[in-house]
């Protein structure tokens, strides 16, 4: 199947990127405020799970089109990942040598190895002192993207098995009750909250996370035929999917967000996604005129915490300035990232 590659996934995961920078801005630069309107509309659009809804959609469509070349797949996956995560890990572990006296050089050893790897998401006791509490705690999605990279040809090798879309369709349902039912069991299951390093690894693994990408697969499997139903379509969905959150969430709060493994938060991903990718496809040389090819969102994700602890080392917090100034400050060293590390990377691909 092909997939127009004018498209606008980079401006999508730009956007997805600033939401979670504005998020953790207001948040830990003492400006949140629940009530405000317009954190109030960013709560319904979570950048995470709309990046694990792409990658479930593009990675997959990628490893197709490429006929299952596994070394292709992990390379160009790596390339993409890993140059421009050094590069940030080191300038972190130099912030944190310099912010945190003494500092505890085993410690440090310890998280930089996780953090150049794929456990992210951990850090020791003593790196904690500096900044929000975490020397880059967004990184945890990384290691749970890289997990679906990894376990991804088998969960295509299991979907593809059959020839008809009925029964692929089967599959994936199966696959995704049964991603529904692990996070929900990890959830709640009063023996592993018991354990805090079981609760917190298995919070952190891609199963956890799994329906999220197994909506994308879903849709992308399904994409031939759902096309028409999305392409040009993206205000109906953007309408379809407020009117959802207006009724459901905000007036019955009947779920809490498009994270909440219940029936009604379930479908509110699902409309997300819907929405998500219908942008994708709609007003398609919107990305390319806007971002002229420059694909800054990885580099605004990673950067951001880094930043923002910085700044409340220097105790600049409290007001919406100091939003501003972090926004634009991550956006130079973003755009840097991708001028002189994650092009060039990107350039060595097959």
């Amino acid at each position: 199947m092909n997939i127009n590659r004018t498209n606008n996934f980079d401006l999508i995961r730009l956007m997805a990127a600033f939401q979670v920078l504005i998020w953790h801005g207001a948040e830990h630069l003492n400006i949140f405020d629940a009530n405000d309107p317009f954190l109030s509309i960013l709560f319904h659009f979570p950048g995470v799970p709309i990046f694990f809804t792409i990658s479930g959609f593009l990675i997959s469509h990628s490893l197709e089109r490429n006929n299952f070349n596994l070394k292709k797949y992990f390379r160009n996956r790596a390339l993409r990942i890993y140059p421009a995560l050094w590069m940030c890990t080191i300038l972190t572990g130099l912030l944190l040598i310099y912010f945190i006296q003494p500092i505890v050089i085993k410690d440090l050893f310890i998280w930089f190895v996780a953090q150049i790897t794929f456990l992210q998401f951990y850090v020791p006791t003593s790196l904690k002192a500096w900044g929000a509490g975490h020397p880059n705690g967004s990184l945890w999605s990384v290691a749970v993207e890289l997990q679906f990279y990894l376990i991804l040809p088998i969960l295509l090798y299991f979907i593809n098995q059959p020839k008809r879309l009925l029964h692929k369709n089967i599959r994936i349902a199966v696959l995704f009750v049964l991603a529904v039912l692990t996070t929900y069991f990890i959830n709640t299951s009063s023996w592993i909250h018991a354990h805090e390093l079981l609760s917190k690894v298995l919070g952190n693994t891609v199963f956890y996370y799994l329906y999220f990408f197994l909506t994308g697969i879903a849709i992308y499997k399904n994409f031939r035929w759902i096309e028409k139903y999305l392409k040009g379509k993206v205000f109906i969905w953007l309408l379809i999917y407020a009117a959802y959150v207006l009724l459901f969430q905000t007036w019955l709060k009947l779920y809490i967000d498009p994270y909440t493994v219940s029936i009604l938060g379930i479908i509110a991903n699902t409309l997300l996604s819907l929405l998500t990718l219908s942008f994708a496809f709609s007003f398609v040389n919107l990305s390319k005129n806007l971002l002229q090819e420059n694909d800054i969102s990885y580099g605004i994700y990673i950067y951001h915490l880094p930043v923002i602890n910085i700044m409340i080392s220097l105790r600049f917090f409290g007001s919406i300035w100091d939003l501003i100034v972090m926004a634009m400050a991550v956006t130079i060293i973003a755009y840097t990232s991708w001028k002189l590390i994650e092009q060039r990377a990107l350039r060595a691909k097959f």
